[in-house]
C-alpha cells in the first residue's frame, strides 16, 4: 500500500470520470486518493442506474477491488431462522472461535443502503473479529428492498437478536454478554435495535454504531440543500463526492422508502425507527461506540446521535477515522487495502474483547 499521491495519478485523474475534486485532495487520506483514483473513478456506481440493471451485474458497479474474503476460522454455519414482519424466514452465518464455550456474541448487520448487500459484504471483519476477541459472530442477512420495503429490515435484525437470545443453548453462547453492529445502514439499524432492546429488557454489552444514517431528513427531493434546512456542516461539504453523494443517499431511500415524495417526507419525518434522532427516549440505553468517517457525508448526524445518547446520560465513546471516505472499513485486503481499514479492524476487536471479557488490552 503507498501513501504517495503520484504525479502519474494526477495525469491520470484528468480523464477519469469521477475523479475526486481539486478542493478535497489536501485532507483525504492520499491510500484512498490513490485507490479511487486508479480503480474507481472510471467505475459506474449502482445508483448511477436502476436497481434492475445493478442486479443483472453488480460486481460491475461495485468498488470491490480493496476487499477480500478475510481469514479462516475455526467453524462457519449457515442457519434458516423465522422473521415475522412479515413472516418469512431469513438466513444466518454463525462464525464460531475454536474452544469449548459458552462464548460471548456479536450480531452484524451488513450495510447497502437496506437495498444491497449480503453474508459476503462483511464477511472478512466478522472473520477477524470471530479471530481477534474470541467471540461468536452472528452475519443476519435481513430481507432487502424493494422486494422488502421499509421497515422490514430493521424487524428481521430485531428478529435475529431474540432469536439469538432464545436459542443461546444451541448455539452455545453466554445470552448475558450480547452485543449488535452494523455499518452505514446497519449502523442506523443497531441504532432503533438499541432502543428496542432498552424496551424488551435485553441488557447489551455494546451497540457498535457505524458511520450511520440516524438522520436523512436532508435526503429529501422536495427541499432545497442549504443551512437552513441541513444543520450537517458535512453533509454541505460532501454532498457531491464521487465516491458516496447525495444523490446515492436518495437512491437508496427510494427503494427502501418508496417513490413517493409525499411518502418520504412522512416517514423521514415522523417515523423515529426510520430517524432514529427523533426517538422519544435516550435514557437507560446500552453502551455505544459510534465510528464516523472525516469525508462523508453522514459524519455530523452520526456523531450528533452520539451526543443525544451522552446528554441523555449513557455510556459512549467515539472515534472518527481521518481521511477517509464513508466505507473506508470495507477495504481490507492485506496487499491493496487502506491501512485505516486495518486499524478499525483492531480498534473493534480489541473493543469487543474489552465488553465481553472485562479486561483492556494492554
Amino acid at each position: 500500500m503507498s501513501g504517495t499521491y503520484t504525479t502519474a495519478v494526477v495525469e491520470e485523474k484528468k480523464n477519469s470520470r469521477l475523479s475526486i475534486p481539486d478542493k478535497l485532495l489536501g485532507g483525504l487520506d492520499p491510500e484512498w486518493v490513490n485507490l479511487w483514483e486508479k480503480h474507481g473513478s472510471p467505475m459506474v456506481r449502482a445508483d448511477e442506474l436502476s436497481l434492475e440493471e445493478f442486479r443483472k451485474s453488480p460486481a460491475a458497479y461495485s468498488f470491490t477491488y480493496p476487499t477480500c474474503p478475510g481469514p479462516p476460522v475455526f467453524h462457519v454455519e449457515d442457519i434458516e431462522i423465522p422473521v415475522s414482519q412479515p413472516a418469512g424466514k431469513i438466513m444466518v452465518r454463525v462464525y464460531t472461535p475454536e474452544g469449548p464455550g459458552p462464548f460471548p456474541v456479536h450480531l452484524n448487520f451488513h450495510g447497502g443502503g437496506w437495498v444491497l448487500g449480503n453474508l459476503n459484504s462483511e464477511a472478512a471483519w466478522c472473520r477477524h473479529m470471530c479471530n481477534n476477541a474470541q467471540i461468536k459472530v452472528i452475519d443476519v442477512d435481513y430481507r432487502l428492498a424493494p422486494e422488502f420495503p421499509y421497515p422490514t429490515s430493521i424487524y428481521d435484525s430485531w428478529d435475529a437478536v431474540k432469536w439469538t437470545i432464545t436459542n443461546a443453548s444451541r448455539l452455545n453462547i453466554d445470552p448475558s454478554s450480547v452485543s449488535i453492529g452494523g455499518l452505514s445502514a446497519g449502523g442506523q439499524m443497531t441504532a432503533v435495535i438499541g432502543h428496542f432492546a432498552r424496551d424488551h429488557g435485553v441488557d447489551l454489552k455494546l451497540q457498535l454504531i457505524i458511520v450511520p444514517a440516524t438522520d436523512m431528513r436532508y435526503c429529501l427531493r422536495t427541499r432545497e440543500l442549504n443551512e437552513t434546512t441541513c444543520p450537517y456542516e458535512s453533509v454541505l461539504l460532501y454532498y457531491d463526492v464521487p465516491w458516496g453523494p447525495l444523490g446515492r443517499e436518495q437512491w437508496f431511500l427510494k427503494y427502501w422508502l418508496g417513490d413517493d415524495d409525499d411518502t418520504q417526507e412522512r416517514i423521514l419525518t415522523k417515523d423515529w425507527i426510520c430517524t432514529p434522532v427523533l426517538a422519544p427516549s435516550f435514557k437507560n440505553l446500552g453502551r455505544a461506540h459510534i465510528i464516523t468517517a472525516e469525508f462523508d457525508l453522514e459524519r455530523d448526524e452520526g456523531e450528533f446521535y452520539g451526543r443525544l445518547m451522552q446528554e441523555a446520560g449513557n455510556d459512549v465513546t467515539f472515534k472518527r477515522y481521518p481521511g477517509m471516505p464513508h466505507a473506508f472499513a470495507h477495504y481490507n485486503h492485506p496487499e491493496r487495502g487502506l491501512s485505516q481499514s486495518f486499524v478499525y479492524i483492531e480498534d473493534t476487536s480489541r473493543l469487543l474483547r474489552e465488553v465481553h471479557f472485562g479486561k483492556r488490552d494492554e
